[in-house]
């Protein structure tokens, strides 16, 4: 009778712990709750542990030490495709390998690199065919001022602004659904910026700066567009500054291309007289609006620029990207020089 007992006892034991790692794997393979749809993507030929560590990364899952059993045991091992997904806020595990195992990509992934104009994002767009975007329908959508969002009721009303909303589609990645309208992914780009412009502490230094959102964001697109090395971002933005304390006239080659409508390799001295309000060769202060839509860094340094006494710089034109800096216009010449030394230094080398 006592063996009885003790094979009940056993297989209650078995039973009981059995429950537990049922449970505990439930647990681990259970998503945290979400009120929002979430984004991701699974790369070209990622293994089934990785697309575990996604989804752990993600919080889509709480571990990820049981998945790759868990996909072999439910029958997915080997068909999960790649692509860009969005996963429901509800969706529990086995949802979440149903979709992946369909391969229902129903978004688009879009990469809008830092400093791109209106017009090369409405040209990327458009040229996305899955996306179904038209660029004259998404050129007029950065016109409009029914947005939620408070900053774009505060951008200045100038007629000579080319386009309202330029500076303000803050550069990421992004992955939009197909046949999604320009207004909404408009929206998507400002609430990036709005996220930005919300941190701790911005709209306190803007005060204490005395700058509007439309300044810092205009200061900005021309340090995105005057600079190439993150590093140098904050010392050209202390010489837009000191320029224009000053009361210099800016001279910044960035607003004459923008002027333009194009971007040239050498500006000639007539491209430098163009009529234009964005012209800062022949106008005082700021251009009419931003330039570009500047990312992080860029933001970064307008609001924190280096203190310095230089009023110029000029591309070094020896393959760095980097520029010299000057506090002379004797100085400055003389780096003009050197640039052209290099140049020809360049020159001389790749004829060799």
């Amino acid at each position: 009778m006592k063996w009885l007992i003790r094979l009940f006892l056993t297989c209650l034991l078995f039973g009981a712990w059995a429950v537990v790692g049922y449970f505990y794997v439930d647990y681990t393979l259970g998503s945290p709750l979400r009120q929002e749809p979430l984004e991701m993507e699974i790369p070209e030929g990622a293994s089934t542990a990785e697309i575990g560590a996604l989804l752990k990364e993600h919080g889509l899952i709480r571990k990820s030490w049981f998945f790759a059993p868990y996909v072999w045991w439910k029958g997915y091992a080997g068909k999960l495709k790649a692509g860009v997904y969005e996963i429901p806020p509800d969706a529990q595990i086995d949802e979440v390998l149903a979709i992946l195992t369909e391969g229902k990509q129903n978004v688009v992934r879009v990469t809008i690199p830092e400093g791109f104009t209106v017009e090369q994002i409405a040209d990327r767009l458009a040229g996305i065919k899955e996306l179904g975007i038209d660029r004259e329908a998404f050129l007029e959508a950065v016109q409009k001022k029914e947005y939620k969002y408070s900053f774009v009721q505060n951008i200045p009303s100038n007629k000579d602004r080319k386009y309202y909303l330029e500076g303000y589609l803050f550069p990421s990645t992004y992955h939009f659904e197909k046949n999604t309208k320009p207004e909404e992914i408009v929206d998507r780009m400002l609430d990036q910026f709005n996220r930005r412009l919300e941190k701790e502490g911005v709209r306190e230094e803007l005060k204490r700066r005395n700058l509007t959102v439309d300044e810092w964001v205009t200061v900005a697109s021309l340090i995105e567009r005057e600079g190439r090395v993150r590093e140098e971002l904050p010392t050209i933005s202390g010489v837009i500054y000191n320029r224009l304390n000053r009361g210099m006239l800016l001279q910044v080659d960035a607003t004459v291309q923008y002027a333009l409508g194009k971007q040239k390799e050498i500006l000639t001295y007539d491209d430098l007289k163009v009529k234009s309000p964005y012209n800062t060769y022949l106008n005082k202060g700021l251009p009419p609006g931003p330039i570009a839509n500047p990312g992080e860094k860029a933001l970064e340094a307008a609001m924190q620029p280096q203190k310095h006494d230089y009023l110029f710089y000029v591309t070094r034109k020896d393959g760095s990207g980097k520029h010299y800096f000057a506090r002379t216009e004797a100085e400055h010449q003389a780096n003009i020089n050197r640039s052209k030394q290099n140049q020809q230094s360049m020159s001389a080398e790749n004829r060799d």
